[in-house]
C-alpha cells in the first residue's frame, strides 16, 4: 500500500471547535417547550424496609405533575449494565432492580421522584413525602456479607453471595506446580473503590410524545442496546423508543448502564410531556456507579532461573447492592490474571456478593487493571524473594505471537519483550536499579508494570458494527455511525480512515452520529473496541463506496474502473495521472445524470470480528518516597505501547496521558469513603474526594511502537481502555523498591506507608 496521506498524521480532533468556543450541545443543554423538572428522593439508611410512601402532600403542592414510588410503575426488575455478556455464564446478567426501589439496600437508593414545572417546586416536593423505614441490619464487609448470619442484601442471595465464578479453561495442575517451585508468592490483596469523576454529571431528557413514542436525550456507549432495555422495561416496542446521544462529557464506562433514564421515562410517560433529571455533582457522586472492590489472594510460584510453575487467584468481589456488572469485570478480571503470562498451570475462582454499599459497574479497565495489579507486585514480590531481576522475569515468561491472549483468541502479534527491552534502555533500567536507595529520610525506587488488553469483547458477546456513507454533490461525504465519541476522538479516527479508502480529505467528511434513527445497528463502545472494530466497518462502507466512485468515474473517462484510482480528491488512470476528473465532477455526473439512470454514490458497511488483537503496553515509574512522612513523588513515567498502527498520534498520546493520569489517582489519592456507621458516603465531591492535579503529575512519556496487526483497519487495534492498566503496578512495584515494602492495599496512601515502614523496623526486615 502507497504511504497513507491522512491516516497516521495528527490532524485536529473532530469536534474540537464546538467545545473550545462552548457551542457543544451536552444533555443538560436540551431544553423542549413545556418541559418539567424531575428529582429523585433518595433512601437516608443503608439498610431499610419500606413500610409506607405517602405522597399526597406533595401531589397536592402547586406546579407539582407527578410523584411516583414502586407502587406507581410496573414492577420489572432490571440490570443496568448494557446487555447480556455471555462470558462464562449464560445467567451472568443477574435482573435485581427496580426503576424505584421496593426496598432501600443503600444509602442513596431511589425511591420516589417527582415532576415539577421548576426545581425549587421539586425540591419542596421531595421534603413532603413522608416515608417511614424499618432500619434493618445493614454489612459493609464482603467477607462479613458471606458469614453465616449476617443481614441479608437480597433474599435470593444465600449467604449474600449473587454468584460463585470459576474460571472456565483453567489448565495444568496448580498444586503440583507450586510444589515444584522454589519460591510460592502468596499476597492477600484489597483494591478500592474509584469514581469516574467525569466532568459531565448524570442527566437525561425524556419524551414521551402525543404519538406514543419515547425519545430519550442521554449519554450512551451504547445507545441501540439501551433503547431495547428501555423498550422492554416499559413495554414498548423497540421502534417507539428514539435514543439520542447528545456531546458526551466523559465517561470512563459510566455510560455502559442506565444511568437515570428509566427514572426520567417513568415520569414523562406519567405527565406526557418532557422531563430533565440533572444530578448535581453530590448526586452523581453517590447516585451512579463506582469500581468494584475486590479482595483476596495472589500465589505465584517461580523456580530457582525465574520461570513460572503455577498462578493462583482466589477473589471476592464487591458488587455494592445490585449485580449490575459484577460478573462481567470479575471475569474480565480472571481472564487478565491468567492470560498475561505463560505458565503451564493457572486457576482463579471468585465470589461476586452483595453488601449494602454503593452499586458497581464498569469502569475503565473492567476488572483488568485490578486483576494486573495484584500480579505484577506478586511477579517483582517472587523475584525478590529470588534475587532476581523483575525486567527479566518477565521477559522470560511474557507470551509469544500465536499464544492464546487473555480471551483465549490466538495473538496475531505480540510486542511485549520488544517493548521492555525499549523501555529498560530508554529509562536506563539496570542503571537505576544499581542506584542508591537512601537519601537521609528519602528513597528513591523504580518499578515496571507490564499488560495487555483488548480490542473488543468478541469471543464472548455480539461485537456486530455498521456504517453508512453517502457522497454529496460537492464531492464531500456523511458518514453514519451510532457509536458516541467520549472524548476519544471515535469520530475523528472513523473519519480520517474514511478519508484515507476515498481519497478526499479530512475536512470533507461530516459526521451523523448519535440518533438511533438515522444510525445503523451498533453494539456500542465498550473494552476498546470502538477503533478495531468501527474502524473495519467504516472500510468496508468506503470500500464499497469507493468501487461505486470508480465505476461512475469510469463512464465519464472512458476507462475501465480497475485502471483508475482516487487521491487528493481526484479520479485518475493510473497509466496517465493526466487524464483525470475531480470527485466533485465524478458524484455530481452521477448523481444529475440526464443520459442514464441518476445515482446517489452510498454504501454501508458491517463487521463481524473474529480475532481480538490485544494491545501491549508497558510502564517504567521512578519514585521518591518520604519515609518521615509517608508521602510519595512520582518523578517520571515512561509509557511505551503498541496499538499497532497510530490512525492520530496526537489521540493515541492523549489517550495514554489521560489514563496514566487515571491511574495515578487510582493507587495513590482516589478513595471513595463511606461511613463505617451509616454507609453514607463521605467523598462526595472534588473537595473530599482527591482526583490528581496537575502538580501531582510527574513528566509523562510516551513512546509509541507501531505493529501494524494484519486484521486491524489500517493495522489499528484498541487503546482507551488499557491506557491505566500498566501505570498502577509500575508504581505500586517502584514503592516496594523504594522501601522494601510491598504494599497490597489500595490507594497507597502516606499513613499505610508509615505503618508499614514501622511494621518493617518493628520485625527487623522486610516485610512484603
Amino acid at each position: 500500500m502507497n504511504e497513507p496521506s491522512v491516516v497516521g498524521k495528527r490532524v485536529p480532533r473532530w469536534n474540537v471547535h464546538e467545545k473550545v468556543t462552548g457551542a457543544a450541545k451536552y444533555t443538560a443543554d436540551v431544553a423542549l417547550p413545556g418541559m418539567l423538572v424531575g428529582k429523585i428522593l433518595f433512601s437516608p439508611h443503608a439498610h431499610a424496609r419500606i413500610v409506607r410512601i405517602d405522597k399526597s402532600k406533595a401531589r397536592a403542592l402547586p406546579g407539582v405533575k407527578a410523584v411516583l414510588s414502586f407502587a406507581d410503575i410496573p414492577r420489572k426488575k432490571y440490570n443496568p449494565n448494557k446487555l447480556n455478556l455471555i462470558l462464562f455464564h449464560p445467567e451472568t446478567e443477574i435482573a435485581d432492580m427496580y426503576v424505584l426501589s421496593d426496598k432501600a439496600r443503600y444509602v442513596g437508593d431511589r425511591i420516589a421522584a417527582v415532576a415539577a414545572v421548576d426545581a425549587a417546586t421539586a425540591e419542596r416536593a421531595l421534603s413532603l413525602i413522608e416515608v417511614e423505614y424499618e432500619v434493618l441490619p445493614h454489612v459493609f464487609d464482603a467477607a462479613a456479607a458471606m458469614a453465616p448470619g449476617a443481614p441479608v442484601v437480597h433474599d435470593f442471595a444465600e449467604n449474600n453471595t449473587a454468584m460463585h465464578m470459576a474460571f472456565p479453561v483453567a489448565w495444568g495442575d496448580v498444586a503440583q506446580g507450586f510444589a515444584e517451585a522454589d519460591v510460592v508468592a502468596e499476597t492477600a490483596f484489597k483494591t478500592s473503590k474509584q469514581h469516574m469523576a467525569q466532568l459531565e454529571p448524570c442527566a437525561c431528557v425524556a419524551n414521551f410524545g402525543a404519538d406514543g413514542r419515547l425519545s430519550v436525550w442521554s449519554p450512551s456507549q451504547h445507545a441501540f442496546l439501551h433503547r431495547r432495555k428501555l423498550a422492554e422495561l416499559f413495554d414498548l416496542p423497540e421502534g417507539k423508543v428514539k435514543w439520542i446521544t447528545p456531546h458526551v462529557g466523559g465517561a470512563f464506562g459510566k455510560y455502559g448502564s442506565f444511568g437515570v433514564e428509566p427514572v426520567c421515562a417513568a415520569l414523562s410517560i406519567e405527565t406526557r410531556r418532557p422531563v430533565k433529571i440533572s444530578f448535581s455533582r453530590e448526586e452523581d457522586m453517590f447516585n451512579t456507579e463506582t469500581r468494584q472492590v475486590y479482595r483476596g489472594t495472589v500465589r505465584v510460584g517461580l523456580k530457582r532461573d525465574g520461570s513460572i510453575t503455577a498462578l493462583e487467584e482466589k477473589i471476592i468481589s464487591d458488587g455494592g447492592a445490585y449485580f449490575c456488572h459484577n460478573s462481567s469485570a470479575t471475569a474480565v478480571n480472571m481472564g487478565a490474571f491468567t492470560g498475561l503470562y505463560r505458565s503451564p498451570a493457572v486457576a482463579a475462582e471468585a465470589d461476586c456478593v452483595y453488601t449494602n454499599l454503593h452499586p458497581t459497574g464498569g469502569v475503565r479497565g473492567y476488572g483488568g487493571q485490578e486483576a494486573t495489579t495484584m500480579l505484577e507486585q506478586s511477579i517483582d514480590k517472587a523475584a525478590r524473594a529470588l534475587g532476581l531481576d523483575p525486567l527479566e522475569v518477565r521477559l522470560k515468561n511474557v507470551k509469544k505471537a500465536g499464544d492464546p491472549s487473555s480471551t483465549g483468541l490466538p495473538m496475531e502479534t505480540c510486542t511485549l519483550d520488544e517493548l521492555m527491552r525499549l523501555g529498560a534502555e530508554k529509562i536506563g533500567w539496570k542503571e537505576k536499579r544499581r542506584r542508591p536507595k537512601e537519601n537521609g529520610a528519602r528513597r528513591y525506587g523504580i518499578g515496571m508494570g507490564i499488560m495487555m488488553d483488548v480490542s473488543g469483547a468478541q469471543p464472548f458477546d455480539i461485537q456486530a458494527r455498521n456504517a453508512a456513507i453517502k457522497f454529496n454533490e460537492d464531492g464531500s461525504i456523511n458518514l453514519a455511525l451510532s457509536a458516541c465519541d467520549m472524548g476519544q476522538n471515535l469520530q475523528g479516527t472513523m473519519a480520517q480512515m474514511a478519508a484515507e479508502v476515498l481519497g478526499i480529505a479530512y475536512e470533507d467528511v461530516y459526521l451523523i452520529t448519535g440518533d438511533t434513527d438515522t444510525t445503523l445497528f451498533d453494539v456500542g463502545n465498550h473494552a476498546s473496541g470502538g477503533c478495531y472494530q468501527m474502524g473495519n466497518a467504516v472500510i468496508n462502507a468506503a470500500t464499497e463506496v469507493r468501487k461505486k466512485l470508480l465505476l461512475a468515474a469510469g463512464k465519464q473517462l472512458g476507462a475501465s474502473p480497475d485502471a483508475l484510482d482516487v487521491k487528493n480528491r481526484q479520479v485518475f488512470v493510473r497509466s496517465d495521472p493526466a487524464k483525470a476528473i475531480s470527485v466533485q465532477e465524478v458524484v455530481r455526473g452521477a448523481m444529475y445524470s440526464m443520459d442514464g439512470p441518476s445515482e446517489h454514490i452510498s454504501a454501508k458497511g458491517s463487521f463481524n470480528p473474529e480475532k481480538n488483537p490485544p494491545p501491549f503496553g508497558v510502564v517504567f515509574a521512578e519514585v521518591d518516597v518520604d519515609t518521615e512522612t509517608g508521602v510519595v513523588t512520582l518523578l517520571h513515567l515512561l509509557y511505551v505501547f503498541d496499538c499497532g498502527r497510530a490512525i492520530n498520534p496526537d489521540v493515541v498520546e492523549g489517550q495514554l496521558e489521560g489514563g496514566a493520569v487515571q491511574a495515578v489517582g487510582y493507587v495513590l489519592t482516589e478513595d471513595y469513603v463511606t461511613s463505617s456507621e451509616t454507609g453514607a458516603l463521605l467523598s462526595n465531591n472534588f473537595t473530599t474526594y482527591k482526583i490528581p492535579s496537575t502538580l501531582d503529575i510527574p513528566q509523562i512519556e510516551v513512546l509509541l511502537h507501531s505493529t501494524p496487526v494484519p486484521s486491524g483497519p489500517f493495522g489499528a487495534k484498541g487503546v482507551g481502555q488499557g491506557s491505566m492498566v500498566a501505570v498502577i503496578p509500575a508504581i505500586a512495584n517502584a514503592i516496594f523498591d523504594a522501601t522494601g515494602v510491598m504494599m497490597p492495599e489500595m490507594p497507597i496512601t502516606p499513613e499505610k506507608i508509615v505503618a508499614a515502614l514501622r511494621k518493617q523496623k518493628e520485625t527487623g526486615g522486610c516485610t512484603p
